[in-house]
């Protein structure tokens, strides 16, 4: 028994090792899937960590978010992102760095890889928690922590679509189907607490949708500033 155990800790360590998730990560990854309530009962009683059964939703959240920035990384990276900056604007990003396109483009890329999934995660987070504060109940540190349980229950079954949505054939339909493991996630985490009937369900995933639009247009300026910025200083 004891020698069975130290083999399962061995092999949690590797796993925590090479991939950044350990025993704790995939056990909150399952019950995610699994009882998303259950996880968001224990960590509105429990704290951060859920009594000690959980990861850290906001830690949570940015691990699962290496996990897409590495499917961005195979499509390319956030390359076509800054290239699709309104034209003039990027001209004269080019022309301030006194370097060429290609090399611009890289080094911004090199900035935006390592922050788009921070500062995109705190515009989420700003978005819905609010509506999350309100509809729970709650206070702020409470609020923000349901927001990112949230996030970590809708991104867990993102990560299936694997490099899809970032390619511009599938964008409608991963698109959608994003949107629709939003909703999902809500509806099966918020029952009981962030709504109490079908056309609240509904009314309040709408809502959700459109929180999240809001997060990212707004979120999309400071991470298009911070890649141009990376375009003229980085080297």
């Amino acid at each position: 028994m004891a020698d069975a155990e130290a083999k399962r800790a061995s092999l949690g360590e590797l796993a925590e090792d090479t991939t950044g998730f350990g025993g704790v990560e995939w056990h909150t990854a399952r019950d995610l899937l699994l009882r998303p309530r259950a996880v968001l009962d224990a960590y509105e009683a429990g704290g951060a960590t859920g009594g000690g059964r959980y990861a850290r939703p906001f830690r949570f959240y940015l691990a699962l978010c290496g996990v897409l920035m590495f499917f961005l990384f195979l499509v390319g990276g956030t390359k076509r992102m800054i290239e699709q900056t309104p034209p003039q604007l990027l001209d004269r990003a080019i022309a301030v760095a006194g370097k060429s396109r290609e090399a611009f483009v890289n080094d911004a890329d090199g900035w935006l890889t390592f922050t788009i999934t921070p500062i995109l995660a705190l515009f989420y987070a700003l978005a819905l928690a609010p509506a999350i504060k309100r509809w729970g109940e709650t206070g702020w540190r409470v609020a923000f922590r349901a927001t990112f349980a949230l996030m970590c229950a809708w991104t867990v079954p993102v990560l299936a679509l694997g490099p899809l949505p970032y390619l511009d054939q599938f964008g409608l339909v991963s698109a959608l189907a994003m949107y629709a493991l939003l909703v999902v996630a809500f509806v099966r985490m918020g029952r009981g607490r962030w709504w109490h009937s079908r056309p609240q369900a509904v009314g309040r995933s709408i809502i959700l949708l459109i929180l999240i639009q809001i997060g990212v247009l707004v979120g999309t300026i400071p991470v298009m500033a911070v890649g141009l910025l990376g375009g003229i200083y980085g080297s």
